[in-house]
């Protein structure tokens, strides 16, 4: 019973091929990336870490299939119970996760690690369409979802985790728009938000405030807080139209670019296969973006149409904030490149929430 389910979803991948086809193309880019960021004066030093992407690769593909396979119709009914036992993975981390440079942030099993507030944006996902697809306009409707979005960011950003933690409240408004609750308490929410932004600037860590400063004034601090968003623009510069060819990256190559296999991805991209390379990137997400949001548009399923909402904003907000980063045009925020990023937590969760999607768009809903 079991494969024959495996098997119809398989057949109905068919429908969607044009996302799995990004997706395996994200999967190749994303290996040809990491090794070329692992590679350094002529010799590769990082076996460990692509074996370890390519092992994560084949369990987020087995986990979009399963997820493809599950009823999207359930995740309405278990939203609070999804959404409290992240929560309890959440504290768990807070009290027994692994600290790495001063973050604590993951669980380590086996010898890997997994990154809890990832699975956040699922929960958060799932119980706002929850609440947003329930039709109602009572300010009762607005301060809920509010109350569950505002503990669940601030549980992130102790942490610390202030990137994630700006997606979860990003996620709570923008989705919140879409609903029928009165846009006036959203407007609201960000006017008092921009009024007292000075006094939460003021709680941040010393780090991030180094990095907000760098934002206005990559000058600041060229060897420190400044050096890697500099060496960012010099390599996505250097790539010009055509980029510098693969392995042949200055900055990739000599190690001048910190974290270029995790969150500075798009930077090794851009400096070996140039503007047309990241045009082609850009060309990737957009397809994807643009089959989830015709899903939404055509269900006539409000869970499900806010669920497809909520996936394509958190993929949008992950590109958007991401580029723009490593362009100097945003803050760096400690974000990763959804599907191209090392790192096991993030490519898991893009690719349930697309399982989610899949099954959504296999209802005639």
């Amino acid at each position: 019973m079991r494969s024959h389910s495996l098997r119809a979803t398989v057949v109905n991948l068919k429908g969607l091929k044009t996302v799995a086809i990004c997706l395996l193309i994200f999967n190749a880019l994303s290996l040809i990336s990491i090794y070329s960021s692992l590679h350094q004066a002529g010799e590769f030093v990082g076996q460990q870490i692509l074996y370890r992407q390519l092992l994560w690769i084949a369990v987020s593909w087995l986990a979009l299939l399963i997820f493809a396979n599950i009823n999207y119709r359930i995740y309405f009914d278990l939203a609070h119970l999804i959404y409290g036992f992240n929560l309890l993975l959440l504290f768990w981390v807070l009290f027994f996760g692994k600290k790495v440079m001063g973050a604590q942030r993951w669980i380590e099993i086996f010898g890997f690690t997994f990154q809890p507030s990832e699975l956040s944006k699922i929960a958060t996902i799932i119980i706002l369409a929850k609440f947003f697809s329930s039709r109602q306009e009572s300010i009762h409707a607005f301060l809920l979802p509010l109350g569950f979005t505002a503990f669940n960011a601030l549980v992130i950003l102790i942490q610390p985790d202030l990137g994630t933690a700006l997606i979860i409240v990003f996620l709570f408004l923008a989705l919140g728009l879409f609903s029928r609750i009165p846009k006036r308490y959203f407007f609201g929410l960000i006017a008092i938000g921009l009024l007292i932004s000075p006094f939460l600037i003021g709680s941040l860590k010393d780090y991030q405030k180094r990095r907000l400063l760098v934002f206005m004034n990559s000058d600041l601090d060229p060897l420190g807080a400044g050096y890697t968003i500099i060496q960012s623009k010099i390599a996505v510069g250097s790539g010009k139209f055509t980029g510098r060819g693969f392995l042949s990256g200055t900055q990739n190559q000599f190690n001048f670019l910190p974290e270029r296999h995790t969150d500075f991805i798009f930077t090794v991209i851009a400096e070996e296969w140039g503007f047309f390379g990241s045009l082609f990137l850009i060309i990737l997400y957009w397809l994807i973006l643009s089959k989830v949001l015709q899903r939404a548009k055509e269900t006539q399923d409000q869970f499900a149409c806010f669920l497809c909402l909520g996936i394509s904003l958190l993929f949008f907000l992950h590109i958007f904030i991401n580029i723009g980063m490593t362009l100097g045009i945003l803050p760096v925020v400690g974000l990763p490149l959804i599907f191209l990023s090392y790192g096991g937590s993030s490519l898991l969760v893009s690719f349930i929430l697309l399982g989610i999607f899949f099954n959504i768009s296999r209802s005639r809903k």
